[in-house]
Order: structure tokens, then C-alpha cells, then sequence
């Protein structure tokens, strides 16, 4: 499989982790308080994370790749952190932000 071929694939299942994640965000605002920081920087981080993936798939090197693997670092090392339900919110949201990134390139790549 080539490895733009990854990307595409990966594409094509992001509604699915947009469903899923979007239903697990019920269950956290039912339990535990939104911290608005927290989720803005978690979703555009996961953004920043699949655009990174997709520039390394892309070929346009390796050094793409190490960043992406940084990115989640980053996120919870940055991130204010009073619960262990608000880390749930943060993985989550990254998850979100990365999935919707994801939706955007099938969409842009199927307009092509």
C-alpha cells in the first residue's frame, strides 16, 4: 500500500470517529464540567496532528512524522488538567479535531 493510499484509507473511516466521538461527548457533559480552553486547544492540535500525517504520507518527509508524534505530547503536557474525567474531555476532542480533519481531505480529495 502506498502511503498515500494510508490517508485515503484512514479518510474514508472518519465519519465513523466523527459519530463515535460526538456520542462520547454526551456522556461527558453529563458527568463533569467543559473546560472551553481545554477542548479548543485539544481539537485544533488533533487538526494540526493529521495535517503533519498527511504532509509525511505525502512525501514530504520524515520530519512531518516526528512532529505529528509530538503533537498529543504537547496537548496533555499544555493542558489543565483538574480530573481525570477532564482528560477524557481532551482525548476526545483530540480524537474529534483529527477525525474532522480527516473528513475535510476525503471531501477535498474527492472534489479533485
Amino acid at each position: 500500500m502506498q502511503q498515500r493510499e494510508v490517508g485515503q484509507s484512514l479518510a474514508q473511516k472518519s465519519p465513523i470517529g466523527m459519530v463515535f466521538t460526538l456520542l462520547l461527548f454526551i456522556p461527558l457533559a453529563v458527568n463533569s464540567e467543559l473546560l472551553l480552553g481545554n477542548l479548543i486547544s485539544a481539537i485544533a492540535l488533533g487538526i494540526v496532528t493529521v495535517t503533519l500525517l498527511l504532509s509525511y504520507w505525502h512525501g514530504k518527509g520524515g520530519s512531518f512524522f516526528i512532529f505529528a508524534l509530538l503533537m498529543p505530547l504537547v496537548l496533555v503536557v499544555t493542558a489543565e488538567l483538574p480530573s481525570f474525567v477532564a482528560l477524557a474531555w481532551l482525548i476526545n476532542a483530540f480524537f474529534f479535531g483529527a477525525s474532522s480533519c480527516l473528513f475535510a481531505y476525503l471531501l477535498w480529495s474527492k472534489s479533485k
